[in-house]
């Protein structure tokens, strides 16, 4: 990490690499994710694989409050 920026350099070193890579080539320069953006039809199945689980998740929700609702009702 830069020293002699105090915590700041902490914060700083991935965008301030290839700044200081000109006068200290062992920091090596900018880093790119090793991820590739997802092709239109994977993306497309993954939020609507997304959009299921969470309708599962949001049933599920309701049905467990119905259910404390009428524990309620009965202790009444």
């Amino acid at each position: 990490m830069p020293f002699g920026m105090g915590p700041a350099g902490w914060h700083a070193w991935p965008y301030m690499a290839y700044w200081m890579s000109g006068w200290h080539p062992w920091y090596g320069g900018p880093y790119w994710s090793p991820f590739q953006p997802l092709a239109k039809e994977e993306e497309e199945a993954f939020l609507q694989d997304q959009a299921k689980i969470l309708e599962d998740q949001l049933s599920q929700i309701k049905k467990r409050l119905e259910e404390l609702k009428k524990q309620d009702k009965e202790k009444k």
